[in-house]
């Protein structure tokens, strides 16, 4: 299928636009509430791994919480659950945390 003139790809979009914390830190903290609503996490694990590639690489980001690149992935993909654990090492890593408001 030919792609429509004037688009842009909302991942790369995303990526180059998440600059600053504050950014980064009202779209997890939206994507999240928005798991809470709906329960679909995998659109949560996308915002992360969109938040992972607009801070770092997924393959350094990977080495820095001791997990293979295909391990995550897998779990971006939805085709591994990742343990509670693994989300907040990921949150660590990122420089946030998780609390109940």
């Amino acid at each position: 299928m030919k792609e429509p003139k004037n688009t842009i790809d909302l991942e790369k979009y995303l990526i180059t636009d998440l600059k600053s914390d504050e950014d980064i830190k009202l779209y997890l903290n939206a994507s999240l509430k928005d798991y809470l609503d709906d329960g679909d996490f995998n659109s949560f694990y996308r915002t992360l791994e969109i938040v992972i590639k607009a801070k770092d690489s997924v393959s350094g980001f990977a080495k820095k919480i001791g997990m293979s690149r295909t391990h995550l992935y897998s779990l971006f993909k939805n085709e591994k659950e990742p343990k509670f654990s693994t989300i907040i090492k990921i949150f660590h890593e990122l420089g946030y945390d998780i609390e109940v408001a």
